[in-house]
């Protein structure tokens, strides 16, 4: 049986692999190096400030959203308005 060895260029694992069918057969991680707590404060802080952007993006979009669901209803009613029928139209009523 022949084998590949392979090194993930993402995560640096080392992958042997069967040359016929293609499936991985072991698979050994590069260990991690143990982050300190100053590097992990950092890591934390700025993944807090990225959710707060993303949070009050989304809250703008949202707001944004309401108005033009606003203006669309504002411009429909007036529409309705000026195409006001004495009584509506039901299925029983065209027989």
């Amino acid at each position: 049986m022949s084998k590949l060895e392979i090194i993930c260029p993402c995560c640096e694992a080392r992958l042997q692999i069967d040359q016929k069918t293609g499936e991985v057969l072991w698979k050994e991680e590069k260990k991690k190096e143990l982050s300190t707590i100053s590097d992990q404060i950092k890591g934390y802080e700025a993944h807090r400030k990225e959710s707060e952007t993303l949070f009050k993006k989304q809250s703008d979009l949202q707001k944004e959203r309401a108005r033009l669901l606003e203006e669309k209803f504002k411009e429909a009613r007036k529409k309705v308005d000026k195409t006001s029928i004495d009584k509506p139209l039901r299925d029983f009523d065209l027989d």
